[in-house]
């Protein structure tokens, strides 16, 4: 998405929702490898930024396979 510090602010709070959301999991392992991180990139067509809400890949996928906890979080704000 093109950036600018609105856009940035808007998805940021977009993250921190998602993040909060699949914090309600039961897996401590899971809640504590929990990770927010914001990239921006500048290139020909403009500046882009980019959050990215994941946890472990390993464990990451384990839970989301057995509970679908990222989708749901997702879900949550409309995803």
């Amino acid at each position: 998405m093109m950036t600018s510090p609105e856009i940035e602010a808007v998805l940021v709070g977009i993250g921190e929702q998602v993040l909060a959301a699949a914090e309600s999991d039961p897996n401590p392992e899971y809640v504590a490898s929990l990770r927010m991180q914001t990239f921006q990139s500048r290139g020909k067509s403009g500046s882009r930024v980019v959050v990215q809400v994941g946890a472990v890949p390993g464990l990451g996928n384990a839970v989301e396979a057995k509970r679908g906890t990222m989708a749901r979080a997702l879900g949550s704000v409309g995803l």
